[in-house]
């Protein structure tokens, strides 16, 4: 009998100990992937399962005409949901793209002008703010053979977002598109608000027939950067085989040195394709 109730107490000593070192080693999966999960989140159109942690889209420049450095993690998505940063890095060419929100129009036309004389062929990431603010430009993007690039209706953080919500931001975009620009959409690009991003979204946005853009190559143009040189230094230094140049049509710099930076980037041996060539 004695031999019995020390058996029984320990196999129960047995089975704390082990649960227990499971919980310190993390063996609880299930519980961390969806701890980040949205209370009331919906995970309709296939999103269940995979992970909802936000990121935001971050590299070590390139420097040297090599590659920039993303971790095995980022990499592993990008293929897995056929998401993009850069292009084929066989080939000595890069692209062009500008991001347009919620921001003062103004350097819009310069922008085309100075594309127009260099016969370059860019991206334009716009919210539905901005076409229903500017649709003459947003037309005048298309008729001149620039790739009109979904920017989502509200700019908001799409990870933040239930999955109805998500598509709403891209399907709403499109919808608008067409109807206040005509833009029939031939290459579908959505570039996510901030770069925010989860594995969710990534899927989604898939899923919805759309392929992500991120970039290669960054600089923060978004704030005064002491004159259009800076923002020809800061683009030419990081310049390498499929860059995915992200720019910002509000930037007075980069417009400022628009034209000289397309000479330069030329003068390096790269031509400057269309995303969808990239």
């Amino acid at each position: 009998m004695r031999n019995r109730i020390f058996l029984a107490v320990f196999i129960i000593l047995a089975v704390i100990s082990i649960t227990g070192l499971n919980i310190l080693s993390g063996d609880n999966t299930g519980s961390r992937e969806h701890s980040s999960l949205i209370p009331g989140q919906e995970n309709s159109g296939g999103a269940a399962g995979v992970s909802d942690r936000k990121e935001g889209w971050g590299f070590v420049k390139s420097k040297q005409g090599k590659p920039p450095e993303v971790t095995a993690h980022q990499r592993d998505l990008v293929k897995k949901y056929n998401a993009l940063f850069v292009g084929d890095s066989s080939k000595k060419q890069v692209t062009l793209t500008f991001d347009l929100g919620y921001e003062k129009e103004g350097l819009t036309p310069k922008i085309l002008e100075t594309l127009k004389e260099n016969n370059v062929k860019a991206s334009f990431f716009v919210t539905t703010h901005w076409i229903e603010k500017e649709p003459e430009l947003a037309r005048q993007i298309i008729s001149g053979g620039h790739v009109l690039g979904n920017h989502t209706v509200r700019h908001k953080s799409l990870p933040t977002l239930p999955d109805g919500e998500v598509k709403q931001e891209i399907l709403g975009w499109e919808k608008i598109a067409r109807e206040v620009a005509g833009y029939k959409i031939k290459y579908k690009y959505m570039r996510p608000p901030m770069g925010e991003y989860s594995e969710r979204t990534l899927k989604l946005t898939r899923d919805l027939g759309y392929r992500t853009a991120f970039w290669s190559v960054a600089i923060k143009d978004w704030l005064p950067m002491g004159g259009p040189q800076e923002a020809i230094k800061g683009i030419t230094a990081q310049l390498h085989n499929g860059a995915v140049i992200l720019l910002h049509g509000n930037s007075e710099d980069v417009v400022g040195g628009l034209d000289r930076m397309i000479k330069e980037i030329r003068s390096r041996g790269y031509r400057i394709v269309p995303i969808y060539e990239i």
